[in-house]
């Protein structure tokens, strides 16, 4: 059997790439031994993510190096790509900027071969912005972006296109890869898992008590860092004057100090709820539950957490800016692709769906329109990539 090593900078979060991680270590170790390997693991949350993420214990968990500081870790591995030098390995996966120089970094070293997983091109080379940079490690990386940004693109450049593939997200992320690295991906969407399907309404009343929702709400879930703008849905929502309605947040918000803020200025204490992280089988009847799932990112790559509400039957309001949104909702069918970044039009989209009875009306086209997100096919693909670049010598 192979020896295969997933990369990322931090195994700490659940998120739509850790999902992605998961998937693919659980699929490849059906033929090939998996280890997962980071520049900073969290101890505290190890176990809690891989548990919530299904992944299948005989993938390993492991990290680079020794310190326990995650600044300190992701430090060393963008100043000192060739800390993976040593690793006895076949082939590995890299799902970072960080992680492909150091891939590329080995097999100059030893010829060993690696897949770069694209879920978008580094945002503080590309994409620089200083909203971005919210916490300490995306500050320092903002800052070495600003002062080296020539000399770490012409690396990041040559570590991308010496892969032996390079695979991402969506089409809008391959035409991304296509204008700055000049190269042709292949384009694998995330696969939503099997157990994202409409719960029955009873069984879906049964959990959601617990979280003491009043009356009608609209969801937004996820790892809600400020990229994923927060701030938009609640200044949307306030919009919506509709007293028996609720703005639900699930999953993790990065700076829930300044969104509590501004709930209470807007005066939505009472209507706007941030119940934190949640089990796989409260978030189905979440989705399940919910009048319409809002993204309100901008510019997102694909967005699986709106593939899995449709999934579930729940309409998706998202912009229509020509990204990820635009290849999975179907405007006016299964959700409403609002004008870019007009907060009045989302909260327009919001009413018309519920108004209209979009989720009851079109609830079969929804999920069916999902259905090509499946693990299934998304493992094959998988596969045969991994296989065809083994089987090369």
């Amino acid at each position: 059997m192979k020896k295969i090593t997933i990369m990322y900078d931090f195994w700490k979060e659940l998120g739509g790439l850790e999902r992605v991680m998961a998937f693919q270590a659980n699929k490849l170790l059906r033929e090939n031994n998996v280890e997962m390997l980071f520049s900073y693991v969290s101890e505290k949350e190890k176990e809690k993510v891989a548990k919530e993420l299904g992944l299948d214990k005989r993938a390993g968990i492991s990290q680079i190096g020794k310190f326990n500081s995650e600044f300190m870790q992701l430090a060393l591995s963008i100043l000192f790509p060739s800390r993976i030098n040593n690793k006895k390995t076949d082939l590995i996966i890299s799902h970072s900027f960080m992680c492909s120089r150091m891939a590329y970094a080995k097999k100059k070293h030893d010829g060993t071969k690696y897949i770069v997983m694209m879920h978008h091109p580094p945002n503080f080379l590309y994409s620089r912005n200083i909203r971005w940079a919210n916490n300490i490690p995306r500050f320092f990386a903002y800052i070495l972006g600003l002062i080296f940004g020539a000399l770490l693109k012409r690396a990041d450049k040559i570590a991308v296109k010496n892969a032996e593939a390079v695979i991402v997200n969506s089409e809008y992320t391959r035409k991304r890869a296509r204008e700055i690295y000049g190269i042709d991906p292949v384009v694998i969407y995330p696969p939503i898992s099997k157990v994202f399907k409409p719960m029955d309404k009873n069984n879906a009343e049964r959990i959601t008590k617990r979280f003491r929702i009043n009356g009608k709400f609209v969801l937004m879930h996820g790892r809600m860092i400020r990229d994923k703008r927060p701030d938009w849905a609640i200044e949307a929502f306030s919009k919506i004057k509709n007293e028996d309605l609720n703005l639900l947040f699930s999953g993790t918000i990065e700076e829930e100090k300044r969104i509590k803020a501004l709930v209470n200025n807007l005066g939505l204490k009472e209507r706007v709820k941030i119940i934190g992280r949640v089990s796989e089988e409260e978030l189905v009847a979440l989705y399940s539950s919910a009048e319409c799932f809002i993204m309100p990112a901008p510019k997102e790559d694909f967005g699986l957490t709106s593939v899995e509400a449709m999934a579930c039957g729940c309409p998706v309001v998202a912009w229509n800016d020509n990204a990820g949104p635009n290849e999975t909702v179907v405007n006016g069918v299964t959700g409403i692709l609002a004008k870019p970044y007009d907060l009045d039009e989302m909260a327009k989209s919001i009413e018309y769906i519920i108004k209209s009875g979009l989720k009851q009306k079109n609830k079969a086209k929804i999920i069916n329109s999902v259905r090509r997100f499946s693990e299934k096919d998304a493992g094959i693909k998988m596969l045969l990539l991994v296989r065809g670049i083994s089987r090369k010598s």
